[in-house]
């Protein structure tokens, strides 16, 4: 070490200078186009489905994806590990975007295709189109205005409210008889309730409200 540089480095203990055999390394830039696609295709197959998991996976939802760089800013300008991040973070944000319309799904990269072309301005671009499949192949949610159109809602097909029941089966009486067939009711009741699931249309919803009928009890 020189004595300027003794000097600098007294002068500024918690600067971060490089040692003489890291600032003889030189960065090595990516020049040829070959080597970005040696680099992306590398990177794709490993993200794809297997082989044999895409086979099953034929005729299933699926969403596309697409994007671009110009070769002039590729060219000279990133190293394999920087090429290499910007393509994965391309692909992450394209499974976001679907992420976040179809949460419904399991999706994954299906397929892609890559080619070097002049865009419609001129440039010479690298293009990427990537193919992403559901592997659960669930249903397709709808949107309007934002808002699925697809709801689920249950359905009690009891004839008497819930609320009712539990009035008779909580109701003290000294009757003995007619407590025997209030729990009598109430069991007929509870064996008839069932609920399930159905997918409507929220624009054919109709506020609707049920009115327990008054229940009377002669003593």
């Amino acid at each position: 070490m020189s004595l300027f540089e003794e000097v600098e480095r007294a002068k500024n203990p918690f600067s971060t200078s490089r040692s003489p055999d890291e600032s003889k390394k030189k960065v090595s830039f990516i020049n040829q186009t070959s080597s970005l696609l040696s680099v992306l295709n590398e990177l794709m197959s490993s993200e794809r489905v297997p082989v044999k998991k895409a086979k099953d996976c034929e005729g299933f939802r699926s969403k596309l994806g697409d994007c671009c760089w110009p070769l002039h800013n590729l060219q000279g300008k990133v190293t394999e590990e920087s090429w290499r991040s910007i393509v994965k973070n391309s692909i992450t944000g394209m499974l976001k975007t679907i992420r976040n319309s179809q949460p419904n799904g399991e999706w994954m990269l299906m397929d892609y295709e890559v080619k070097i072309d002049f865009s419609s301005d001129g440039i010479e671009r690298l293009f990427l189109a990537v193919k992403f499949v559901d592997i659960d192949n669930t249903e397709e949610l709808l949107y309007r205005n934002g808002v699925p159109v697809t709801t689920t809602v249950n359905v009690n097909t009891s004839p008497i409210a819930p609320e009712v029941i539990e009035a008779l089966t909580n109701r003290s009486t000294d009757d003995s008889d007619l407590k025997d067939m209030i729990m009598q009711l109430v069991v007929a009741l509870g064996s008839q309730h069932t609920s399930k699931d159905i997918t409507v249309n929220p624009d054919h919803l109709e506020p609707y409200s049920v009115e327990a009928e008054p229940v009377s009890f002669d003593d």
